[in-house]
């Protein structure tokens, strides 16, 4: 018997926001749909990446530079969607004041019947 989305529910407990794109206003600025929230998980893949700063020859403050975030949902994204932590957006800003993290990426895993049971999105610089 292959697992279900809801077999993943304890480890998911965080509420994930998706704001899809739907146009682009006279400036070119994005114009996000109505927010729709899933249940799912964001984990951060810390790595070694210094921040550069003019005159520190690389050796600027750490950075966490990815994250990734799981929904226990099958979307179809874009490059310019919002996705995030309901009430969190690295950077503190909102849906309306970025910064938010780009996403760079995303998959979606079927089981071993064919079904999508989940997104795995790839986010860029999670500290905004």
């Amino acid at each position: 018997m292959s697992p279900g989305a809801g077999d993943w529910a304890n480890l998911c407990q965080q509420i994930i926001t998706w704001q899809p794109l739907v146009s682009r206003n006279q400036y070119g600025l994005p114009v996000w749909g109505a927010p729709q929230t899933f249940q799912g998980r964001r984990v951060f893949k810390n790595q070694r990446v210094a921040a550069y700063e003019r005159g520190t020859k690389g050796q600027g403050p750490e950075v966490i530079s990815s994250s990734q975030i799981w929904i226990l949902a099958p979307l179809t994204l874009g490059y310019d969607d919002l996705v995030y932590v309901s009430g969190l957006i690295s950077g503190g800003g909102t849906p309306d004041s970025p910064p938010y993290p780009p996403i760079l990426s995303w998959n979606r895993f079927p089981d071993t019947t064919g079904n999508d049971l989940f997104t795995k999105v790839l986010l860029g610089s999670a500290n905004g």
